[in-house]
């Protein structure tokens, strides 16, 4: 198989969660070879579990208030607080032959050449189950997937700088308060890789492309122009829509 590697474009939440939908149905009917994308981000946001209900995840009030888009994805899983420039998101669409009938092995194994590109780099991580990659001192990222009948999607999003007092003021029940003991414990929990290394967000991007590549074989890549027309027109009929990312 030929991969592709895509490292441009910045499009609004609506439009990242539409393209998965598109290139994953791509790949699905044969009409995209095996591809890794790198997400560029255009303003915060949250990406919601497609199964989570908007108000007992959101604050409200405070997104609307800051125009935080709350964008209801296609795969499951927790709600991720995401900013531009303070995160590393990245979406593998492969063949349903190359990923592992078991879910837990295949998050495993989808996700080890980004911690060995981590581990290049100095930064101490691993996998820990079911999705999760981990530092000593807490969770650098997550992961979750979509599975079709001949294609999966598998998605990563991992804090480079990430405010973890404003994820928590987003990601809060109603109106409730949150406390500086709160905050302090959930920055324990999240670790930041900033923290643990001199790199620059772009030179982890280029580390993570370079092992890819290399252990793949892959070459550089684009998003088709029809493609992503096809998903602006998604995001505009559901992804940017109350009716779909409030449905719950």
């Amino acid at each position: 198989m030929t991969y592709r590697i895509i490292d441009d474009g910045t499009y609004s939440e609506p439009v990242q969660q539409a393209l998965e939908g598109v290139l994953v149905e791509r790949l699905d009917e044969g009409d995209l070879e095996p591809t890794l994308r790198f997400w560029y981000r255009e303003s915060p946001a949250v990406a919601l579990g497609r199964f989570q209900a908007y108000e007992d995840e959101v604050a409200v009030d405070y997104a609307d208030q800051r125009d935080i888009d709350v964008v209801r994805r296609l795969t499951g899983g927790g709600a991720m607080y995401v900013e531009p420039g303070a995160v590393i998101t990245y979406s593998l669409y492969l063949p349903r032959e190359a990923v592992s009938a078991d879910i837990e092995a295949s998050y495993a194994e989808l996700d080890q050449w980004a911690i060995d590109a981590l581990g290049s780099i100095g930064l101490e991580v691993s996998h820990e189950p079911l999705n999760d990659i981990t530092h000593p001192d807490g969770k650098i990222g997550g992961s979750a997937q979509l599975r079709k009948d001949d294609a999966v999607v598998h998605h990563t999003t991992m804090s480079y700088a990430l405010d973890t007092s404003e994820m928590l003021r987003v990601l809060r029940i109603g109106e409730e308060k949150v406390s500086d003991k709160a905050i302090e414990s959930a920055e324990k929990r999240v670790a930041v890789m900033r923290d643990y290394v001199d790199a620059s967000r772009e030179e982890i991007i280029a580390a993570l492309k370079d092992t890819f590549a290399e252990r793949f074989d892959a070459e550089p890549g684009s998003v088709p122009n029809e493609v992503i027309g096809e998903a602006r027109t998604r995001a505009s009929e559901t992804f940017a829509t109350e009716e779909w990312n409030r449905k719950l």
